[in-house]
């Protein structure tokens, strides 16, 4: 058994019920909402109001972990006296990951031993979560802290992440989309059916023409390409607890396994907003 900390962001979207559970680690992250920022720190209840503003028209932006909250944030957990493994937010969507690998050479260097290990997700929402619940596990099956890396890094890409949003004006918002392709996506009712790829980055798979289809089309995805050797399976959805336990309710027919519900988290739902909808399990491949 490997005796470390298990570390994330808390983009890792995961229940307090589930950090504790599993005894993972997050770092907090700040947003804003028009002008007022926020943390995460507040998850729950700042996340349902999020939606509600998002609706009403106001901005949203998120920041950047810097090098003192991450200095800050591993040193107090180094007290521990020992290893700590985190696992970053996707780098092909922020760039907190670089930043929590120099902050980690750099408290590795004070030491004079490895004492900090960052990898690199490729993960976000609660894949990310769902990576770091795996780790745990295979904590207790391994004895040392290379082969619980080697692990971590030999299963995130298998990580699958499918999502599906509601209205793309907000992507577009953020410049993930082209303005126009929003507003013909909304005359048209198209529902994109997204996934993320190897290099951590959102894709298109494809379109339909209806919600409703959309939420086949995540669950019909999940019945083809999990691996029921792994016993468990996420949903995230931002203000659309009805959608969500649709799908759950599909999922749960078609794999024999209850998937277990939450909240999309402030950080991408500031991006992708109200009606994101989301599915992380173990595949193949993605």
């Amino acid at each position: 058994m490997v005796d470390c900390i298990i570390s994330m962001e808390k983009t890792c979207d995961l229940s307090k019920e589930l950090l504790d559970k599993y005894k993972l680690s997050a770092i907090d992250m700040d947003f804003m909402v028009g002008d007022e920022i926020f943390s995460t720190a507040t998850h729950d209840p700042i996340s349902s109001n999020l939606y509600v503003a998002m609706k009403k028209g106001k901005k949203t932006s998120t920041s950047q972990i810097n090098e003192v909250a991450y200095t800050e944030y591993f040193e107090k957990l180094a007290k521990q006296n020992k290893p700590i493994v985190h696992i970053g937010f996707s780098s092909g969507l922020s760039g907190t990951v670089f930043t929590a690998q120099k902050v980690a050479a750099q408290i590795n260097k004070k030491c004079g031993k490895n004492l900090v290990y960052v990898v690199d997700s490729l993960c976000a929402c609660s894949g990310q979560g769902l990576l770091g619940i795996y780790a745990r596990e295979f904590s207790a099956c391994c004895d040392k802290v290379e082969d619980l890396i080697d692990f971590v890094e030999s299963i995130k890409l298998k990580i699958k992440h499918c999502y599906t949003v509601d209205n793309l004006k907000y992507l577009a918002a953020g410049g993930r989309i082209k303005p126009a392709v929003a507003l013909i996506g909304k005359l048209l009712n198209i529902k994109p059916v997204m996934y993320m790829d190897n290099s951590g980055k959102l894709a298109v798979k494809n379109k339909v023409l209806s919600r409703k289809r959309s939420i086949l089309a995540l669950a019909e995805e999940c019945k083809q390409s999990f691996d029921k050797d792994f016993k468990m399976i996420l949903i995230s959805h931002a203000d659309c607890e009805e959608d969500a336990k649709e799908l759950l309710q599909k999922v749960e027919s078609d794999t024999g396994i209850e998937p277990i519900l939450l909240n999309l988290g402030p950080i991408v739902g500031c991006h992708s907003g109200p009606g994101t909808l989301s599915l992380y399990y173990v595949s193949d491949a993605r």
